[in-house]
């Protein structure tokens, strides 16, 4: 009975045995959840001069303090209500993000606002080079619509009296580069170079920069473009509704199509009034389509708006005084 006893006794062991170094690969097979650790990435201010940091998520917060171009800033957590939490000069506080560029967010552009004021911005890209069509500009500014313009650098040179005029009409004026070429297929220095000379040309026949918002020619702005143009100062921007009017045979009709069934709460409308149909065809829209999406309860605002939180028209608190030119010109973003 002993020896039998002692028989079975081997096998069960060597089972437990087996269990056990089963058990012990399947632990180590699992991995081990870690506790969640606070998020911290390093970035960098980019798109502006000056980056309100406020002491919380809401553009009614006090200003902590101005971030300049290119200081460091450090992202500590997830965005709220588009701005992010910040560590910056030994300060914590919450900046907006389209001026904050990190390593695995990118550099931020505007493509589209935030919604929930009811938002639309147009913007007219210049540099096409027919006749520009002025009256639909004089149009907007008697009717109260505000506008956003890009004109090429080139195209100021060149057309100095229509240039002079779109000054005078008071309408916003960005850059939207200077030559009819891909930036995309520029180098770095390239690209920075052409950037600069859209602005000095416009500043040579208007006296004045451009606002610090920009365009890219045919909308060719890859993340590179975006960085280059974004470490200059310039908020690079985009638009999520083209009226596509740049071409021949366009009529008022087909701008109307494009553009109203596709604005939604935020959107940028991109036109054209140098281009050959600008005359038959945008010209004629614009009014149609001002009073299509008045009816539907949006308001116009200018780039510079959009690029702001709702709601639109929020006046900014900086942290160190401004000239009263500059704070007309350029409010503080965030």
């Amino acid at each position: 009975m002993r020896r039998r006893a002692v028989h079975f006794a081997r096998p069960f062991f060597v089972l437990i045995l087996r269990l056990s170094l089963l058990v012990q690969l399947l632990t180590a097979a699992v991995p081990v959840v870690a506790q969640d650790a606070p998020m911290r990435e390093a970035g960098v201010v980019v798109g502006t001069t000056g980056l309100n940091v406020r002491e919380c998520p809401d553009v009614s917060c006090v200003s902590r303090g101005l971030a300049q171009l290119e200081d460091p800033i450090i992202v500590t957590g997830p965005e709220e209500n588009g701005f992010l939490p910040v560590e910056w000069a030994g300060k914590t506080g919450w900046a907006w993000h389209l001026y904050v560029a990190t390593p695995s967010g990118g550099t931020p552009f505007l493509e589209e606002g935030t919604p929930g004021c009811k938002r639309v911005a147009f913007i007219v890209n210049i540099g096409i080079g027919e006749p520009l069509q002025t009256h639909p500009l004089l149009w907007l500014k008697a009717e109260g619509v505000p506008a956003t313009l890009f004109p090429m650098g080139w195209w100021a040179l060149a057309f100095p009296d229509d240039m002079r005029t779109i000054a005078m009409l008071g309408f916003p004026i960005g850059t939207h580069g200077d030559v009819r070429l891909n930036l995309t297929g520029f180098t770095d220095d390239e690209v920075v170079t052409d950037l600069k000379d859209s602005a000095t040309h416009i500043r040579q026949v208007t006296g004045e920069d451009p606002a610090p918002y920009f365009t890219a020619f045919a909308a060719d702005m890859d993340d590179r473009v975006r960085s280059l143009v974004a470490h200059e100062g310039y908020l690079p921007v985009a638009w999520d509704v083209p009226a596509d009017d740049w071409g021949e045979d366009i009529t008022a009709d087909y701008v109307f199509d494009r553009v109203v069934p596709n604005v939604e709460d935020g959107s940028i409308v991109e036109f054209h009034l140098d281009g050959p149909s600008s005359k038959e065809a945008t010209a004629v829209a614009i009014p149609r389509i001002v009073e299509a999406l008045r009816e539907r309860g949006y308001h116009f605002v200018t780039i510079q708006d959009m690029a702001q939180p709702c709601p639109a028209g929020a006046t900014p608190v900086p942290a160190t005084p401004l000239s009263a030119a500059a704070a007309a010109t350029n409010p503080v973003p965030g």
